[in-house]
């Protein structure tokens, strides 16, 4: 479930996104109190299905809902003119901000609360939705998690 992309901390930790016009395709996640179930199986159902209906991926990042029991992965793919049930696509204005957690994905409740702390001090609010990534750190042998914070 690590994606092979290096990423640099300056780039990802305590940033903000638009993703507004954004497509995601996805799939439901079964979890079990925040754990994926099966996660390496669905992964590949998401790629299959991703390709299998024809969608061009704009990014090989495969976000996962952090979700007590019902939630999903996906993955951004560019919007087409056709209706599909799963596809999530932002079209009212949303932010995404971002942290990176260094420490164990054991313990990333530790990062979410940090995230949700600084969403809470810009925006008066929690995230509406929280997503992760573990990612491979800058040095190549260093694991980390990118967690996003809809707005």
């Amino acid at each position: 479930m690590i994606s092979s992309i290096k990423i640099d901390d300056v780039e990802w930790d305590q940033k903000e996104f638009d993703w507004t016009d954004k497509a995601f395709y996805f799939i439901p996640l079964t979890f079990i109190f925040y754990k994926p179930f099966a996660i390496g199986s669905k992964l590949e159902q998401l790629n299959r299905e991703v390709h299998q209906a024809g969608y061009k991926v704009l990014s090989n990042m495969v976000l996962v809902q952090h979700a007590m029991f019902k939630g999903r992965a996906m993955i951004e793919v560019e919007k087409m003119d056709k209706y599909d049930a799963q596809i999530l696509h932002f079209e009212e204005r949303t932010t995404v901000d971002t942290i990176v957690y260094s420490g164990s994905p054991i313990r990333i409740s530790r990062g979410i609360r940090r995230l949700s702390e600084r969403v809470a001090s810009k925006r008066n609010m929690a995230p509406r939705e929280v997503y992760y990534m573990y990612v491979t750190g800058s040095t190549g042998d260093t694991y980390k998690t990118i967690i996003f914070g809809l707005t």
